[in-house]
């Protein structure tokens, strides 16, 4: 058992095409376990991407878009994504307001 609080965890800026998103991680293994806060007008990161391990998203504030190779889902507060590994995804947030993924 393990308990992290917030104000632990260092975040990592990571630009993108458009903006940044902040990255607050307390697990990368097995599974992507963090924060990612995306503001405004932002498309990151610069192209998609894929990782070894699963990704859990859900979206506390925000209407950000997430896209695969296949499918673009328009998000919305309380949406849960599910990412497989190694499944390519690139987000991205064009409305004036920021987002908030957890």
């Amino acid at each position: 058992m393990k308990q992290v609080h917030e104000s632990s965890v260092e975040p990592k800026r990571v630009a993108g095409s458009k903006g940044w998103v902040d990255l607050f991680d307390i697990l990368t293994e097995p599974l992507i376990l963090g924060v990612r806060v995306i503001p405004p007008h932002s498309e990151i990161p610069t192209r998609k991407h894929a990782h070894s391990e699963a990704q859990v998203t859900y979206v506390l504030s925000g209407k950000p878009k997430i896209t695969n190779t296949r499918i673009t889902l328009q998000l919305q507060p309380g949406d849960f994504v599910v990412l497989g590994p190694n499944e390519e995804h690139y987000v991205y947030l064009r409305k004036a307001k920021s987002a908030c993924l957890k």
